[in-house]
């Protein structure tokens, strides 16, 4: 069995992103062919919803940042001494952490790190724990009886989603959100450790036009090279300026009033509140830049947000969707997840033709779709106008 691992390793250690994700396929196939009904009912019972809790209570008790700073491994009878719990409970909680992989056993009632608890002992970790169990298991609950209520319709209405039943709310799930200050900050954890300027490599468009952008200083007339619209903290914006440091003073960001009124300045990044179901007040910018923002509303927000986008735009203008593009057919396991999850919003993954629609009421159409991440699908679609 070891020889087996140590060859598909070495397999995946040589294959690009398309060969390590048909590997992965493969095996979760393998795994399927194997199981009984017996350890498919134990999974499901279990990992979504016991080890889910786990990761909770190992977040409340600081496990996970316990056990990464330890350089050696570190006993349970060491855990319960800095935590609240007995050593009789943590035994139980760790060796199913351990069974799961989030930590690593190395001998009787003795953990040490691996990959994983040391990206859940991190400020991002805590908050993609925060959101799975306190906002997704709620709305995983709640999504079966929403569904039978409203006769397994489509969610449209983003005032009528699982969210307003699970948390019995009549707000939407921003407005709520932003009520709910530890929820928010969460979301904010985890989106700011999802940034990068991995969409930038290989994107032609991009660079030819970075390249024709002065080195010097912009000038008081300069337009913008990018409005990152609804930008959160300016996650994406900081590391463009690092990539770019001669777009510097060339970037702006904006986000509602609630995010942006208390943020710190931005080296060389203009932070504006703005609200995008409202006219855009830049004009003529390169590219206004949407990351992560179409797959949160249904269609006809979406299509006011690029209305609204669009009117501003100059001749030269492109809009940047960096988002999922889902595959016609064959689509993974964490696209369609995420699709699911986005009906808390009343908003969806779309595929390459339901963005040219999409376009296409706002104006505007598909000019090339610069595909970056292949596990995910995720990619930049360009939009120019009509």
């Amino acid at each position: 069995m070891n020889s087996i691992v140590s060859q598909i390793k070495a397999l995946a250690d040589t294959a690009d992103e398309a060969g390590r994700l048909e590997i992965i396929k493969n095996l979760q196939q393998v795994k399927v062919e194997l199981q009984t009904p017996k350890d498919v009912l134990l999974e499901l019972a279990g990992l979504g919803g016991i080890t889910n809790a786990m990761l909770r209570v190992g977040q409340d008790l600081g496990i996970f940042g316990l056990i990464s700073t330890n350089e050696a491994p570190i006993s349970v009878i060491q855990l319960a001494e800095k935590t609240d719990a007995t050593p009789e409970l943590l035994e139980r909680v760790l060796r199913h952490l351990a069974a799961t992989n989030i930590i690593k056993e190395t001998g009787p009632n003795e953990y040490t790190a691996n990959e994983l608890t040391k990206i859940f002992g991190n400020p991002f970790g805590e908050g993609l724990i925060h959101q799975a169990f306190n906002l997704y298991l709620p709305l995983n609950q709640a999504m079966p009886a929403f569904f039978a209520e409203n006769n397994y319709k489509d969610v449209t209405d983003n005032r009528h989603t699982p969210f307003q039943k699970a948390f019995d709310t009549k707000l939407t799930t921003f407005e709520w959100l932003f009520q709910h200050p530890k929820y928010m900050e969460a979301m904010h954890k985890t989106m700011g450790a999802l940034q990068g300027t991995e969409w930038t490599e290989g994107f032609t468009l991009l660079e030819s036009e970075v390249q024709k952008v002065p080195l010097t200083p912009p000038s008081p007339k300069e337009k913008p090279f990018l409005v990152d619209i609804g930008g959160s903290h300016g996650h994406q914006c900081i590391e463009l300026a690092k990539k770019y440091v001669h777009l510097r003073g060339r970037l702006v960001m904006q986000d509602l009033p609630v995010t942006v009124d208390n943020l710190a300045p931005i080296e060389g990044v203009k932070v504006e509140a703005y609200d995008f179901f409202q006219e855009q007040p830049v004009k003529d910018a390169k590219f206004y830049y949407l990351r992560r923002i179409m797959h949160d509303w249904p269609d006809e927000k979406a299509a006011q947000i690029l209305t609204n986008t669009a009117a501003a735009m100059g001749p030269d203008s492109r809009i940047l969707i960096d988002d999922v593009v889902m595959p016609d057919t064959g689509a993974n396991w964490q696209a369609t997840m995420v699709d699911l999850s986005m009906m808390i919003l009343a908003g969806k993954e779309r595929s390459r033709s339901q963005f040219e629609r999409l376009a296409r009421s706002a104006g505007l159409r598909v000019e090339d779709v610069h595909s970056y991440a292949a596990s995910t699908y995720t990619a930049i679609t360009v939009l120019v106008k009509e």
